[in-house]
C-alpha cells in the first residue's frame, strides 16, 4: 500500500483549509491523531413496537440520530511558533462556524460532512507547548445531518422550441439512502407550465396503506403557467414550492405535492431510469433536476 491508497481528510472553511490526514507524505501542522470517534460509525436506532400478550415486538421505523464526533489532533510549529498554529486551529473551529469535513478515497471519491463544534476545545499539554513545539487538542463536534454527501446528480433540460415538448433525463440513485429530487423551473420570457415525474417505485403503501403498489407508478405533477422562477423541493421537511417573487406558489398548486422518493440503488450510471419532463412555453425555458446524494458512511456502499 502506498500513500496514494490512503484516505485524504481535509477540514475546509471559507477562509482556511487543512489536510489533516492522508494525502501525500509531508509536514502537516494540524494532524488528526489516533482513535477518532464517530467518523466511521453508522448510528441507527430501530424503533420497536411492542404489543400486549405478544413476545418481542414488531420492527418500526429506523431513526438516525445526530452524528457526534470526538476528534483528537496534534498541532505543530510551522516556524512562526506553536502558538500561531494553536491560534489558527482555534479560529478554524471558532464558535458558531460550520466546516466541511471532506474525506476522499480511491474507492468512493469525495464525501462531505458538515460539522459544528459542540463543546470547548480541550487542550492537554504535558508542559508548556512553547517548550515542546507541539500541542494536543480534542474537538467535540456534531453533524446535524448524520450522512456524508457526495456530488449531486444535476441535469438541465431546455425547451427546444415554442410550445409543449417532452424531454427525458437519466436518473439513478447509487446510495443507501432515499433520494429526494429538487427542481428549478425557469420560464423564458413568457408564461410556462412545467411537468415533472413523481413516480412511486412501488412505495404507495409507505404513504397510505389503502393504496395499491404501482398505483402511482407514472404520477406526474404539472404546474400552472408561471412567469417567474420556481424552486420545488420534494423532501417532506422542506418548503415544497417557492416562487422568486414570493408569490403564493403553494396555493397555485392546490395542495398537490411530491410524495415519493428515488429508492436506494435505483438504476446505475450505465443503465439509468429515463424520466419524462414536460415544458409547455417559450423556447429556452428550462427545468434543472437536482438529486443530492447522501451515504451512511464515508466510503463504500456503492
Amino acid at each position: 500500500m502506498s500513500v496514494h491508497d490512503l484516505a485524504t481528510i481535509e477540514i475546509v472553511a471559507d477562509d482556511d483549509s487543512a489536510v489533516v490526514s492522508g494525502g501525500e507524505f509531508g509536514f502537516k501542522p494540524i494532524k488528526l491523531s489516533t482513535d477518532p470517534k464517530g467518523l466511521f460509525s453508522d448510528e441507527l436506532e430501530l424503533q420497536i413496537i411492542q404489543t400486549a400478550f405478544a413476545p418481542g415486538g414488531i420492527a418500526g421505523e429506523d431513526e438516525q440520530p445526530v452524528r457526534t464526533l470526538t476528534l483528537p489532533f496534534n498541532l505543530y510549529d510551522t516556524g512562526a511558533g506553536i502558538e500561531a498554529t494553536v491560534s489558527r486551529f482555534r479560529k478554524l473551529w471558532r464558535k458558531g462556524r460550520t466546516v466541511q469535513w471532506r474525506t476522499t478515497t480511491q474507492e468512493s471519491g469525495l464525501r462531505v460532512l458538515q460539522l459544528r463544534r459542540s463543546k470547548g476545545i480541550e487542550f492537554s499539554p504535558a508542559r508548556d507547548w512553547n517548550l515542546q513545539q507541539c500541542a494536543k487538542a480534542t474537538v467535540e463536534a456534531v453533524a446535524l445531518n448524520p450522512f456524508y454527501e457526495s456530488a449531486p446528480l444535476q441535469v438541465t433540460l431546455t425547451n427546444p422550441s415554442n410550445g409543449s415538448n417532452t424531454l427525458w433525463a437519466p436518473v439513478w440513485n447509487p446510495t443507501d439512502q432515499r433520494g429526494w429530487p429538487e427542481y428549478a423551473l425557469r420560464p423564458n420570457g413568457g408564461a410556462t407550465s412545467f411537468g415533472f415525474p413523481d413516480f412511486s417505485f412501488g412505495n404507495e403503501q409507505d404513504i397510505d396503506v389503502r393504496w395499491t403498489p404501482g398505483q402511482f407508478a407514472g404520477r406526474m405533477i404539472v404546474t400552472p403557467p408561471i412567469s417567474v422562477w420556481w424552486s420545488v423541493m420534494s423532501h417532506p421537511l422542506m418548503d415544497t414550492y417557492v416562487a422568486a417573487d414570493l408569490s403564493n406558489a403553494p396555493a397555485q398548486m392546490g395542495a398537490i405535492d411530491p410524495l415519493f422518493w428515488i429508492p436506494p440503488y435505483t438504476g446505475t450510471q450505465d443503465n439509468p431510469i429515463m424520466m419524462p419532463f414536460v415544458i409547455n412555453g417559450p423556447k429556452g425555458s428550462q427545468i434543472k433536476y437536482i438529486m443530492r446524494r447522501f451515504w451512511s458512511a464515508e466510503s463504500g456502499l456503492e
